[in-house]
């Protein structure tokens, strides 16, 4: 009896063993594009709470865009959209990542801007809501940090959400 309970033992240890060995072969934490969709939703708290600092510490010091806009002109538009915005609510929907080098990511992001809590895509027809679609080029900056080198800027439509 007892050496049944020591083989039992043995077998739940090695079920575990194995068990903790399976889990270790998924995505790490610090898997690139979790540190991609903790980027996405590191940018869309700092804009619900207004944070412009937070907000300009995520874009690249060589930021720059179609529209001309610079690091600098890029932050203005930040400080001007935090002012005009008493109250910011914002919905993701991440659509794409892709990496085409390890230091580099394209992210397409469908975002809903409203004055008002939205906790879903279905939400979405009964609030008064600024919907767009940003294609953003991220770069690696440090051993997990990424920041926006580049990013372009579309209105959206509802089903862009679904």
């Amino acid at each position: 009896m007892r050496g049944l309970n020591r083989l039992r033992s043995r077998g739940e240890w090695l079920a575990l063993t194995l068990a903790l060995a399976l889990t270790a072969c998924g995505d790490p934490p610090n898997a690139p594009e979790t540190e991609i969709r903790e980027f996405v939703a590191k940018a869309q708290t700092a804009a619900e709470e207004r944070n412009a600092r937070e907000l300009r510490s995520l874009i690249a010091e060589d930021y720059v865009d179609a529209q001309g806009h610079d690091h600098k002109a890029i932050e203005q538009l930040i400080r001007l959209h935090v002012f005009r915005n008493q109250s910011i609510h914002i919905l993701t929907r991440i659509q794409t990542i892709e990496f085409p080098e390890p230091e580099r990511a394209l992210v397409i992001v469908m975002a809903a801007l409203a004055g008002r809590p939205v906790a879903s895509a279905d939400e979405l027809a009964g609030v008064n809501a600024d919907l767009y679609r940003f294609n953003l080029e991220l770069v690696r900056q440090g051993r997990d940090d990424w920041l926006v080198k580049h990013a372009a800027w579309e209105r959206a439509q509802l089903t862009d959400f679904w």
